[in-house]
C-alpha cells in the first residue's frame, strides 16, 4: 500500500515557502518511509556585492541490524541571486531528503548456490 502526502505553505509576511512531501509505501519485503523538503526564505537587496559560497552539502547514513533499519538523509543549504524587475533578492534554500527502511525479514546469510550444495 502507497500514500502520498503532499503541503505547500507559504507566508508573503516573511517571504518565505515550504514545500513538503512525505511518502509511505508497504510491502511484502519492507516498509519505507521517504521525506522531501523545499524550503525557500527571500530578502531584497539593494545590490549584488558578495559572491555567495558554494552550497552546503550534509549526507548522512545508518543501519541498525538488531531492529533491521536503514535510514538516509541528504541535504542542501545555499542561497542564490535573483531578478525580479528592477529589484534583486537573495534567496536562501534547504533541499532536504530522509529515507528510513524497516526490513520485514532478517537475513543472516544469502542463499547457498545449487552448485555448492
Amino acid at each position: 500500500m502507497k500514500t502520498i502526502e503532499y503541503k505547500k505553505r507559504h507566508s508573503l509576511k516573511h517571504r518565505r515557502k515550504v514545500i513538503s512531501i512525505n511518502e509511505n509505501n508497504e510491502d511484502h519485503d519492507c516498509k519505507t518511509h521517504v521525506h522531501k523538503s523545499f524550503v525557500y526564505v527571500v530578502a531584497e537587496i539593494l545590490k549584488m556585492g558578495e559572491v555567495l559560497p558554494a552550497p552546503q552539502i550534509y549526507i548522512r547514513k545508518k543501519f541498525n541490524s538488531k531492529s533491521q533499519e536503514e535510514s538516509f538523509s541528504f541535504k542542501v543549504k545555499g542561497a542564490f541571486y535573483m531578478n525580479r524587475g528592477r529589484n534583486v533578492f537573495k534567496v536562501h534554500f534547504c533541499h532536504a531528503l530522509r529515507i528510513q527502511i524497516v526490513w520485514k525479514y532478517k537475513i543472516f546469510s544469502p542463499e547457498k548456490s545449487a552448485t555448492l550444495t
